[in-house]
């Protein structure tokens, strides 16, 4: 995905709450945003005049299968990964966008990024200005290491115990998926504001798809918490556990040179994420050679 010129969006949703959020999120990344209760029959030719569609879970079921055909990023809204459909469209792309709340900040982050084509870094998610650590981890004996370190820091910033014990268990199985059987090095970043804690981990491969990322989700999901790690071992099994300890997945490719994980978590008090209640979840593909 390079950067786009365009600078509209289309959103297509009955709710005029919907509406309204999509319009405020979206005006951030300086975006134009066309309403329509659903996808316009003449979309697949439109396309190429705007960065993005959104859509909320009534104008995703009309559409169906037909939103896979589109030729910009979808964003979908107010669903929820519980649906098998949502599932299946998002295996591959366009539908690589799930924001459970139109209002969370999420969702203008993610139209910002796909307007721009920067998708790259965890300091888009969290407050402008705020302190980002980080560390080249090369081995699994410094991984231990690195991830303590990132606990020590979280309980600093004021994270509850609950939530750095599963941050350490995010951290350890990010790093033992970049560092896989090689030791090729990857890079451990952290950063937080009063409402979020974001983690990240990059390895130079680039091995993951958006198919290989949805896999594991819908497996994630299905097994509810009862992993078999006798069906998939390596990355399949990490990013289950992943998923079960975080509130919101953000993976940015660029296919064969690039992987970046953003893992977020909410500071504030809040019931244990579940991998069928993920708040947002992405897969941001880019053809541009990060710095």
């Amino acid at each position: 995905m390079g950067s786009t010129r365009s600078q509209r969006a289309l959103c297509a949703s009955h709710d005029p709450l919907v509406c309204v959020a999509v319009d405020a999120a979206l005006a951030g990344a300086g975006l134009d945003v066309e309403h329509a209760r659903e996808i316009p029959g003449d979309a697949l030719v439109r396309t190429g005049a705007i960065a993005l569609v959104v859509v909320d879970r009534a104008a995703r079921l009309a559409a169906g299968e037909s939103l896979g055909r589109l030729r910009v990023p979808v964003v979908v809204v107010g669903d929820d990964l519980d649906d098998d459909g949502l599932i299946a469209l998002m295996l591959d792309g366009p539908v690589s966008h799930l924001v459970e709340d139109p209002r969370d900040r999420d969702l203008g982050i993610t139209s910002e990024k796909l307007a721009s084509g920067d998708v790259f870094g965890l300091e888009k998610y969290v407050a402008f200005g705020g302190a980002v650590g980080e560390r080249v981890v090369t081995s699994h004996a410094s991984r231990r290491d690195a991830r303590d370190e990132v606990c020590t820091w979280a309980e600093s910033v004021g994270a509850r115990r609950s939530l750095v014990y599963r941050l350490a268990s995010v951290v350890d199985e990010l790093l033992m998926n970049a560092l896989g059987d090689t030791d090729a090095g990857a890079m451990l970043r952290w950063a937080a504001d009063s409402r979020t804690l974001a983690i990240s981990v990059c390895d130079p491969r680039g091995a993951l798809s958006q198919r290989d990322v949805i896999t594991h989700v819908r497996r994630a999901r299905d097994e509810r918490g009862r992993p078999n790690p006798a069906s998939e071992g390596g990355a399949g099994l990490g990013l289950y556990l992943v998923l079960a300890n975080v509130g919101s997945l953000v993976v940015n490719l660029t296919p064969g040179t690039r992987t970046e994980v953003v893992c977020l978590f909410a500071l504030g008090r809040g019931l244990r994420p579940a991998v069928s209640r993920v708040r947002s979840l992405h897969v941001f593909e880019s053809s541009l050679t990060p710095a």
